[in-house]
């Protein structure tokens, strides 16, 4: 099931389209804005996964954003295009780490994007098929233990890529919607 390959298509078809028709400017912002929208909505729907294999999602993953890193890069700057995607390199790392660093892990992260909701690392872990419920449990109550005394930091109200997710608050509760 390579669903990726289909949305790549069609935004292909659209860039060039928009390429052509629109004022240099507009065609940038546009493809930043994008860019973003793919990013979040990635995120959105690796989270919505009902289980995630450990090695094989990975595998898939980093195919995916190889795919997706190839086509944004064909029509912007190439570091933009990372800067952005790492949020997705980020989810990838999580889901690959072994329970014994996914602190360190979650942490490391926490201070390049300090609005990771925790919410969304609940839910990414909770449906990863290696941790054993009670493990699961463990870890999840050091994150948030951890993360309670980070919450009133000046760090903390940085806003990154990961605000935007409406589906995740910053301070960890989940909220309706999809999306900005």
């Amino acid at each position: 099931d390579d669903l990726l390959q289909p949305v790549i298509e069609t935004l292909k078809d659209y860039c060039q389209d928009f390429h052509d028709h629109l004022d240099k400017y507009l065609y940038r912002r546009l493809m930043q804005d994008l860019l973003s929208r793919f990013a979040l909505s990635y995120v959105d729907a690796v989270a919505g996964k009902v289980k995630l294999r450990k090695g094989q999602a990975s595998e898939k993953l980093n195919l995916e954003l190889h795919r997706a890193s190839k086509f944004f890069k064909e029509h912007m700057d190439g570091a933009a295009v990372s800067e952005t995607l790492n949020i997705v390199r980020i989810l990838i790392s999580l889901i690959d780490s072994t329970p014994a660093m996914i602190f360190l892990e979650f942490f490391s992260v926490k201070k390049q994007y300090p609005d990771l909701p925790l919410a969304l690392i609940e839910d990414i872990l909770s449906k990863r098929d290696d941790l054993e419920k009670q493990q699961l449990k463990s870890i999840l109550e050091s994150l948030r233990q951890k993360s309670k005394g980070d919450t009133g930091s000046s760090l903390a109200k940085q806003r990154t890529l990961f605000s935007k997710l409406k589906n995740y608050s910053p301070l960890g509760s989940a909220t309706k919607g999809r999306f900005l």
